[in-house]
């Protein structure tokens, strides 16, 4: 797989989280995929666990919007930064119980966005093997 096709592939993954279709950003992990958003926070493995974290995203319309991504020498990865803004519910209680942001008056109609930095391995065939989502309290910000 080219660094052309590794970015393409990357900006696809925005691209498929932005229509909201969970199976369709599920086509592009391979079967034992692992996530780790946040790094440091335990991995997600296989797609059981990957549905059930997208499907909470979306559900909770997510929108990414993804710059130019940069890819590795390596072959395999491609580094992605994205910018989501998300409904606060229902991941935003969490979120604040955790300290990493404060809580909005109106949580109903409040929604977070997130800095992300998303370091990607693609298999040879160009499925995701591997994310980790690097973004820390100090990249969320609640908005309303």
């Amino acid at each position: 797989m080219n660094e052309f096709t590794r970015k393409q592939r990357a900006l696809e993954h925005s691209r498929r989280i932005n229509a909201g279709d969970v199976d369709a950003v599920l086509e592009l992990y391979a079967s034992d995929a692992v996530l780790e958003d946040p790094v440091g926070l335990p991995p997600l493995t296989g797609h059981g666990e990957l549905r059930a974290h997208y499907a909470r995203l979306l559900g909770a319309h997510v929108r990414e919007e993804a710059a130019e991504p940069v890819a590795g020498q390596d072959g395999t990865h491609v580094l992605l930064q994205v910018t989501s803004v998300m409904d606060y519910l229902p991941d935003g209680p969490l979120y604040a119980e955790r300290g990493w942001l404060k809580a909005p008056d109106d949580p109903r109609t409040a929604r977070v966005r997130r800095a992300a930095m998303l370091v990607m391995r693609l298999d040879r065939s160009g499925l995701v093997e591997h994310v980790k989502a690097y973004w820390g309290t100090s990249d969320l910000t609640v908005l309303g």
